[in-house]
């Protein structure tokens, strides 16, 4: 971004391109922007990845916008079909890509206009700090909502640079069942649960 300085006025009045993403997002994440970062982390069977592929599948039917779920752990794994039929899975406009390389991941997004991207996960693509900068001035004027799943054993301690989970604007630390979000749209940290872990796959109906 290029060096500005406004007057706090300006900046008291500036507007900004929210996104209402229904009563039950709004109130986990916050009113957030079109333009956002999510940083999703824990243990395996933590609940991020259900977690996850509910919020694209949401986003992509609630404003019919390309969604592109990048899996680099799972692949076309059996795994990432049974959670697709699981938990009813099926925007148009979301759909799975497979190891894309960073560079053509840019690529995609240039031409195919996707509003959500999600890299799944971020040490299995070897995904860094810098590459989210790039990310993010490229499309620095696009309306683009960019989702990362991490390792992560304890809250605040991902398994990958500390500088990509502080340059996110949501962080949510996944541990069986229960989310705790850290929200730039919230005035305080919140936990949810979200499923008991030995039913979540029979919560078809919910959130999980």
């Amino acid at each position: 971004m290029k060096p500005r300085i406004v007057n706090i006025n300006t900046l008291k009045n500036k507007k900004y391109d929210e996104l209402d993403m229904g009563e039950y997002y709004n109130e986990l994440l916050g009113m957030i922007e079109s333009k956002t970062a999510i940083f999703c982390y824990g243990t395996s069977g933590s609940g991020k990845s259900v977690f996850i592929i509910k919020l694209a599948n949401f986003f992509a039917d609630r404003f019919n916008a390309k969604s592109l779920y990048c899996s680099y752990e799972e692949a076309f794994k059996k795994s990432m079909r049974d959670r697709s039929n699981n938990f009813n899975i099926e925007a148009k406009k979301l759909y799975v890509g497979v190891n894309i390389d960073f560079e053509t991941l840019l690529e995609k997004i240039k031409r195919n206009y996707y509003r959500m991207i999600i890299i799944d996960s971020v040490q299995y693509m070897r995904f860094t700090y810098e590459q989210l900068q790039q990310l993010n001035a490229m499309f620095s004027k696009r309306k683009l909502i960019i989702v990362l799943a991490s390792f992560g054993t304890a809250y605040k301690k991902p398994a990958c640079s500390n500088d990509i989970m502080h340059a996110c604007d949501v962080k949510i630390f996944f541990d069986a069942g229960v989310a705790t979000v850290d929200s730039r749209y919230l005035s305080a940290t919140k936990k949810v649960r979200l499923f008991t872990p030995e039913t979540k796959v029979a919560k078809t109906g919910s959130l999980f």
